[in-house]
């Protein structure tokens, strides 16, 4: 008999060895979740044990949804079903399940993101009405091959200042209420408790602040959190020697920014500062609705 639940905050380990036993051959490159992963995904992405289902033919778990939860929005984190049960309906079912639920409870937007060479995974949410929202792309600027004496100052350079996250929050120029197209991972003021400390540096005009960027080191590179500029050429400089600076605090670590669209960064600027591209993701939406 198929059995379909919502999880509890004491079903991590439900839902850790559902994840596990329902791994396919497409997730041979995946990391194990454990318990204490599932934990930092609490905390790091906001991923909430009532968003998440486990589907079951008889006390076996055959299917699992990880659901991640803010004030504006869901997302589906991770859908998997066991190999051996597949095209049986199970990812449909905990699709429209979460929707429906989110249709009486909210937020009703719902979002995914999943690497675009998946097929399977994008049948399955094309077939319960989710739509393509943008692509998101992985970039990379490889780090100083060896340690090199810092530059001497400049006019540019002298323009350059620390700042943090809660400086951009308080300005407005990071706002979750603006319809910009952002990862889950970096939408940092989507966030139910920012991280206000997060480091950043900006570019300063005698006017305002032209460039900005957010960081923090990750166990892959240094990563990139948030970056921006205001439109014109002093911004595009202003966030070429902000980069550079980065670059140089990383040393040998290469630069890291996960999951942008052309939206929020010109691909073609990125280029110019040194980035590669890497894997590609689809970002799918949808909105809640009743069964």
């Amino acid at each position: 008999m198929t059995a379909y639940r919502f999880c509890r905050t004491d079903d991590i380990g439900l839902l850790v060895d559902a994840w596990e036993r329902c791994r396919g051959p497409e997730d041979a490159d995946a990391a194990p979740l454990d318990r204490d992963t599932f934990k930092r995904l609490i905390r790091d992405i906001d991923l909430w044990c009532s968003s998440c289902m486990v589907a079951f033919e008889g006390r076996e778990p055959v299917g699992v949804l990880l659901g991640a939860k803010r004030p504006l929005a869901t997302l589906v984190y991770g859908l998997r079903v066991h190999p051996e049960h597949r095209r049986r309906g199970h990812a449909r079912h905990l699709l429209t399940s979460l929707s429906s639920k989110l249709a009486i409870l909210g937020p009703p937007r719902l979002v995914a993101e999943i690497p675009a060479e998946r097929e399977a995974a994008r049948a399955a949410f094309a077939a319960c009405g989710w739509k393509e929202a943008a692509r998101l792309t992985d970039w990379r600027r490889e780090g100083a091959k060896r340690a090199s004496q810092p530059p001497g100052a400049t006019a540019a350079s002298e323009a350059v200042a620390p700042i943090n996250l809660s400086d951009l929050l308080e300005a407005g120029i990071l706002d979750p209420r603006r319809e910009a197209v952002r990862s889950w991972n970096r939408d940092l003021a989507a966030r139910p408790k920012p991280e206000d400390e997060l480091p950043g540096l900006g570019f300063h005009s005698s006017e305002r602040l032209e460039a900005w960027l957010i960081h923090r080191p990750g166990n892959a590179g240094h990563e990139i959190l948030a970056l921006g500029f205001v439109p014109g050429d002093l911004g595009r400089l202003g966030l070429s020697v902000l980069i550079d600076e980065l670059g140089r605090l990383a040393g040998e670590s290469p630069l890291l920014l996960s999951r942008a669209a052309s939206d929020e960064i010109d691909p073609e600027l990125l280029r110019s500062l040194g980035f590669e591209p890497g894997t590609e993701y689809l970002l799918l939406t949808t909105r809640a609705q009743a069964a």
